[in-house]
């Protein structure tokens, strides 16, 4: 296949939590919530869904020319012209990260996600999943306000939250993680071990590592019973809770650690900039950057690598090599490592993923 900006077909994922209307909205249109809440972008990684039997799920999937391929196959087809040979060398033929779109309409269960050496020792993964929260949208649901859950406060007490975990009820263990009103335009880091969770009515883009593992002790989400395969991701329950990071932090000490000041990395004359809203150095497993089009944005590949984007706000046309590709509000799309420039014209707002530039083993 040619080198080329590229779309992703709508990818939705079955998930135990309930929500999804928000990624509705996002494409202009009314919906409902229910158990279709995430989007998956860039994906070559299947969902851990044990309760919906559905082989291939979260693959995500491309449209070229009316025809429908799978994602994984186009990037086969010439890895280093999608990917680049440095990547290819240290990743093989995967984008490096994986990117959804999520809109909560319910708590998600307290969970925790392992660091790439808990990964490794306690699921026998290469990759872990510290992830990164761009928050689009927020809806009051029966009246609260939207927020997060992230990291411990000073009322850690471990044994109390261990023993709740075991029994899979949460009793005073949710006080003792930071909760954060949000609004559209935060930005937080999740590094693995740390715990956390969507609170209702926030719509994200997540950009992370490429798996889904989850340790979520809570016996269900939300009405939906979990298994405790699916609390555990299939690990032994006592090794699995070991991915918790018990660290008390106040707020300000997590706020600088997890939430940087985004930097401008590029501006043109009719007001359109590119700014890194999570740097590389920070999350260190992938970099998120936004991209605000106010006319014609000039795009030039300078990391020299692959990345996805998904349009959060407007409409834009993406021009390269004589095509045009048109990106809708709630669109994603991808542009190869081998696109050193293109065009985009429009009134938009894009939030880009990038990939790691180095070896997990170098880490």
């Amino acid at each position: 296949m040619k080198v080329k900006p590229l779309k992703f077909v709508r990818n939705r994922v079955w998930r135990a939590y309930r929500g999804g209307a928000g990624i509705d909205r996002l494409h202009g249109v009314a919906g409902e919530d229910g158990h279709f809440p995430e989007d998956w972008i860039a994906s070559c990684v299947e969902a851990n869904n044990p309760q919906y039997d559905c082989p291939g799920q979260g693959l995500s999937r491309i449209c070229d020319g009316g025809a429908e391929l799978p994602f994984r196959s186009v990037l086969e087809t010439d890895p280093e012209g999608m990917l680049g040979a440095e990547h290819v060398a240290g990743f093989g033929a995967v984008p490096g990260f994986l990117m959804k779109i999520l809109d909560s309409a319910e708590r998600l269960p307290i969970q925790v996600h392992p660091s790439v050496p808990d990964a490794r020792r306690i699921f026998d993964s290469r990759c872990g999943k510290t992830e990164c929260w761009v928050v689009i949208a927020t809806r009051e649901i029966d009246g609260e306000p939207p927020y997060l859950l992230l990291g411990f406060n000073g009322q850690l007490d471990r044994e109390r939250f261990l023993a709740e975990a075991r029994r899979g009820v949460f009793e005073q263990g949710g006080a003792m993680l930071h909760r954060f009103a949000v609004t559209p335009g935060d930005v937080f880091l999740v590094p693995g071990g740390t715990p956390h969770a969507i609170g209702s009515g926030v719509t994200v883009i997540e950009v992370m590592e490429p798996s889904d593992l989850v340790v979520q002790p809570e016996l269900a989400c939300g009405a939906q019973p979990l298994t405790t395969a699916e609390r555990f991701s299939g690990a032994e329950p006592e090794r699995a809770l070991e991915a918790f990071h018990f660290h008390a932090e106040t707020a300000e000490e997590l706020l600088r650690r997890c939430r940087p000041v985004p930097e401008t990395i590029a501006t043109a004359p009719d007001g359109s900039r590119l700014d890194r809203v999570m740097p590389l150095s920070v999350a260190r497993l992938f970099e998120v950057q936004k991209l605000h089009v106010n006319g014609c944005w000039h795009f030039v590949n300078r990391e020299r690598c692959c990345r996805a984007g998904v349009v959060v706000a407007g409409e834009a046309v993406i021009e390269y090599g004589g095509e045009t590709l048109p990106i809708g509000c709630g669109e994603s799309f991808f542009l190869p490592c081998g696109v050193e420039t293109c065009t985009i014209r429009g009134n938009a707002e894009i939030v880009f993923a990038l990939p790691p530039d180095r070896l997990e083993e170098n880490r």
